[in-house]
């Protein structure tokens, strides 16, 4: 399923290959033993890092934009104790996840995300996503609540506000300003993480991946994320946890947490201290254990 047309396609074949090398370098140090499995979907081909014991209740994380199932390796640890943990790359994003065609809409990441679960065999789960990941998970829990147990949200993009001009001045303005600004003064850095104004991640394996990640993709699938009406929000009967890092700048974390929970009453939430964007990777075992205690509420 390897032809020029699926997507997320590569610039150029070496680019493939850096890409592939990074992302197996991750696997090797992944912290408990795990399955590469790969599930076909009506959207295409989708790979799932599978960690934990085969009886226990099923995990389904989501990562952020472009993060590939490879974000949740230092939390993947913990959780695993707890949860059979599919770390799953989303279709038509970088990973190993490969779909003929881009989604459209937030209907077809629905139904996506429900072929997943059928061809797991699972017929209810938990879903914890970051950024793009936990628009995908409450996402699923409002046109699917059938199918799921709880959500966590880390940091999601969409949904309660919407980041459309702060991403556009950061991928369509900032980003390529700074990769004019190289090619005049003859700069050779690569395009790093910083260029998008977020910090060196905690897994430096991780940040190599995104610093392959940027240079690698010609073309991918991505939805700009909703924002929910209020009324949608009231009428998801799934329960919901929001997690946002102190230090997150897509928007103030006290003033987004404020008005998640008055538009979603019954939504629960923190802030989570010393952590970006990324709560869970910057600070995993405090996130670990908020995320237990709430998929767990019957071990407290």
């Amino acid at each position: 399923m390897r032809s020029p047309e699926m997507l997320p396609s590569f610039k150029t074949d070496e680019a493939r290959e850096r890409y592939m090398a990074a992302y197996d370098v991750l696997l090797q140090d992944w912290p408990v033993p795990y399955e590469e499995l790969d599930f076909v979907t009506n959207f295409g081909s989708t790979h799932v890092i599978a960690s934990g014991p085969l009886n226990a209740p099923s995990l389904l994380l989501l990562p952020s934009f472009a993060g590939s199932a490879t974000v949740w390796r230092l939390n993947i640890a913990g959780l695993s104790r707890h949860f059979r943990t599919y770390a799953v790359d989303v279709i038509g994003q970088p990973g190993k996840s490969l779909t003929p065609e881009p989604l459209r809409d937030r209907y077809d990441y629905a139904q996506w995300l429900t072929g997943l679960l059928d061809a797991l065999s699972i017929e209810r789960t938990s879903i914890v996503g970051c950024s793009f990941g936990g628009f995908l998970a409450l996402n699923q829990a409002s046109l699917m609540p059938e199918r799921i147990n709880r959500v966590v949200l880390i940091s999601p993009v969409g949904i309660f506000a919407s980041q459309f001009w702060r991403l556009f001045y950061v991928f369509r303005i900032k980003r390529p300003i700074l990769k004019l600004k190289r090619l005049l003064t003859g700069g050779k850095q690569p395009s790093s993480l910083a260029d998008l104004g977020v910090s060196p991640p905690r897994d430096a394996k991780w940040g190599a991946l995104m610093a392959a990640t940027m240079s690698a993709f010609a073309r991918m699938s991505v939805i700009s994320p909703p924002v929910f009406s209020t009324r949608e929000l009231r009428a998801i009967p799934v329960p919901a946890l929001l997690l946002i890092g102190d230090a997150e700048r897509s928007y103030d974390p006290p003033a987004m947490l404020k008005s998640a929970q008055k538009r979603m009453p019954l939504l629960e939430g923190a802030i989570v201290p010393d952590a970006n964007h990324i709560a869970a990777m910057a600070q995993p075992d405090d996130v670990n254990d908020r995320i237990i205690r709430f998929l767990r509420p019957e071990k407290q």
